[in-house]
């Protein structure tokens, strides 16, 4: 007697087909994610290696003059623009004197890298008697598969009440909470909804600390950071994206500078 084998029925067949297509989609997402997580590692720690720009500037006007003083991290910084010029914090100086005639003195000290925890460590006592602060800071938290959103507004909840310690009397502090970077096309396509949904978590944090302190807020989200507001690296913003903030920042500092928001701010 020849036994033949026994063709397995079509139902029987099918899941093992449709499970073994998905482990190997599975693998293959796997390893780009992988190398999308390696690709935005080394794009960050790319931008450690660009020069600072200088932004110290007193822009000139009647006295006393006031200060204004940027923290944050690189996009604060102004991260690879041609010219400090083209930064948020020289926008703004300028638009503060063009408002009132005060002379207004700046002071950056936002720097590549900084996470929220490290600002509130190495740059809080720059804004010792300061008029006007401008802080941005969260991306380098939100692109932290380690680091947990309630973390980083802890340390925003901290830092703010301790800057508020140093402030001159009456001064003005705007948040730039952290854009959603969903469609910066620097960033790989497989891990941009990843951090997309790291960013907006972390940015409704942020706006919840913000109001408890008192403290303006300006967000970045994805209807706003279109393509031309990036820089060349697609991850950080460009002079088209510094120029929109000074926007949104001098239209949140309200009718302090309102008159100077034509021209330099803009």
């Amino acid at each position: 007697m020849i036994l033949t084998p026994r063709t397995p029925p079509r139902r029987a067949v099918l899941p093992a087909v449709v499970g073994r297509i998905s482990a190997g989609l599975g693998v293959v997402l796997a390893v780009g994610a992988l190398d999308a997580a390696v690709r935005l590692v080394r794009l960050r720690r790319r931008g450690r290696l660009v020069p600072s720009l200088d932004h110290a500037v007193t822009t000139p006007g009647t006295t006393p003059s006031r200060r204004l003083v940027v923290l944050g991290d690189s996009a604060a910084a102004g991260h690879a623009l041609a010219s400090a010029d083209e930064a948020l914090g020289r926008r703004l100086a300028r638009a503060l004197t063009r408002g009132d005639g005060r002379a207004t003195e700046l002071v950056s000290v936002a720097v590549d890298g900084a996470t929220t925890a490290e600002v509130a460590v190495t740059q809080l006592d720059a804004a010792q008697d300061a008029e006007v602060v401008v802080l941005g800071v969260g991306v380098n938290d939100a692109v932290d598969p380690w680091r947990r959103t309630a973390d980083a507004a802890a340390a925003l909840d901290a830092l703010l009440g301790a800057l508020h310690a140093r402030l001159a009397p009456g001064a003005a502090v705007v948040l730039l909470s952290c854009p959603d970077l969903s469609a910066a096309p620097g960033l790989p396509w497989l891990i941009r909804p990843w951090v997309g949904r790291r960013c907006r978590a972390l940015a409704r944090r942020q706006g919840a600390v913000a109001v408890r302190h008192g403290v303006a807020v300006v967000a970045a989200p994805r209807a706003v950071l279109t393509l031309e507001r990036f820089g060349a690296d697609g991850f950080h913003p460009g002079a088209s994206g510094h120029e929109e903030l000074a926007r949104r920042v001098v239209a949140a500092l309200g009718g302090r500078v309102l008159d100077g928001v034509e021209g330099d701010a803009g």
